[in-house]
Order: structure tokens, then sequence, then C-alpha cells
């Protein structure tokens, strides 16, 4: 069964997999424009997110950290108000480092992403953190996007050489089972998705969908507002 996004950050993002969440914003560090990953406090230091998402760079110089794919992935992509609000096709890559006994630092980036959407509820509609009101959205807009998802995972199991994502890769649970095995438990540190649909006739043409700690959601993808109670999801 395809599990939505973690409710623990209460935002929509792209289906990430079973158990866990979906996706994050904070400073700068001019020394390094990628950012750094603070082990100690699971924050993104310095990090322009989308360079970080973007890059090909390691999000470690520890050159323990091991790299996994690119992943096609054909999954769907749930809303702030719960249902999915597009279909999508993706690259993923996983990013692993050994972060202590039996726990594991996951960056999973989402790369030469594609959507195309559903009729129904525009992806930002209840979520006004940015003062975007509610909105619809028509089936049939595309765009692009890109992301990424930092996660901790605590397991027993790591058993990278059977690192796989079968097609279609709908969940990131089905490339991590293979690693940690099913038991795994994970926790999402932080998360940042950037869509654009340009050229249609949309109210809103472009959304960021990120968790509290990387600045929250901006903007949408709407083709008309509507009235309605949106709740803003961060401080």
């Amino acid at each position: 069964m395809r599990s939505k996004v973690l409710i623990v950050f209460c935002v929509g993002a792209l289906v990430l997999g079973s158990g866990g969440a979906a996706s994050a914003d904070p400073g700068r560090d001019s020394s390094n424009p990628l950012g750094v990953l603070d082990l100690l406090t699971q924050a993104l230091i310095g990090v322009d997110d989308d360079l970080f998402a973007l890059s090909e760079a390691p999000a470690s110089s520890d050159p323990g950290t091991q790299h996994f794919g690119p992943y096609p992935s054909d999954t769907g992509d749930s809303g702030t108000c719960g249902p999915d609000w597009a279909a999508d096709h993706v690259n993923r890559f996983f990013q692993i480092q050994v972060a202590g006994t039996n726990t594991y630092r996951v960056i999973e980036k989402f790369k030469d992403g594609t959507f195309q959407t559903f009729l129904g509820a525009s992806p930002g509609a209840c979520d006004s953190s940015d003062g975007t009101g509610p909105g619809v959205v028509n089936a049939g807009v595309t765009g692009d996007f890109h992301g990424y998802l930092v996660m901790t995972i605590t397991s027993f199991v790591y058993t990278p050489e059977n690192a796989s994502c079968a097609p279609p890769c709908f969940f990131n649970f089905d490339f991590l089972s293979t690693v940690f095995g099913p038991a795994y438990v994970r926790t999402d540190d932080a998360y940042f998705f950037h869509y654009q649909s340009a050229n249609q006739p949309l109210v809103y043409h472009e959304w960021k969908n990120a968790s509290c700690n990387r600045g929250g959601n901006h903007g949408d993808i709407q083709s008309a507002s509507v009235t309605g109670v949106a709740t803003p999801t961060c401080p």
C-alpha cells in the first residue's frame, strides 16, 4: 500500500515511503555554498537549498559516504490537504553515511523531476504559512521539480551491497529496506522541494514545499483561488 508523507511536519510532499515523512530550510556559510551537515544537531548549515538538491558533490567530506542511484521513479505526490495532487517521474539518488552505532545519515536527492497534475485542491491549498490562500489546480498541468530529504535511520541491519530500488521505485522504502531491512526506524530531519510550471494559465506557477526548519512552504501550483480556511503549518 502507498503511504503518504509523514504528518510530523504537517505538509504535503512527494510520496517518500513507508514509515517516514516528507521534505525541509536554515543559515548560510559563504565558505561552502552547498553547506555542511552537522551530525550532532541534525541541522543543515549554510545551505542553498536548490544548489544542495542539484549538487553532485557529497553532502559530507567523509570518504565513508556511499552513493547510490540514479533510480528512475514513478510515484504519487501528496499535497498539504492530503490527497495526491500530481503524478511524478523523477530520478532518486541516495547518500549514506555512518553516524554512530546502528545509526546512519541518509540524504535522498530528487533530480530531473517532472509532474502532471490531477484535478483538485492545489498542493499548497491547506497551508497559508506565507499568505498564499487556498486554491484548486486543473488536471494536466505539467512542470518540473527537484528536491532533497535528510533522514536519520536506526537499524541493526546494514547491507549496502544489496542496495536496489526496483521499478517503479515508488517509495524510498523500496530502497531503504534493501539496505537496512524492513524494520528500520526512520526520522526525517529536513526536506525541500521546488516545483515550477511555466507558460501555463496559472495563478501561481511556483511552489516551494519545505519543512519548517528549511523555511516552510511558499507559493503554490494553482489554477484558481477559492475561499476557505487555510491553516499556517509553521510558526
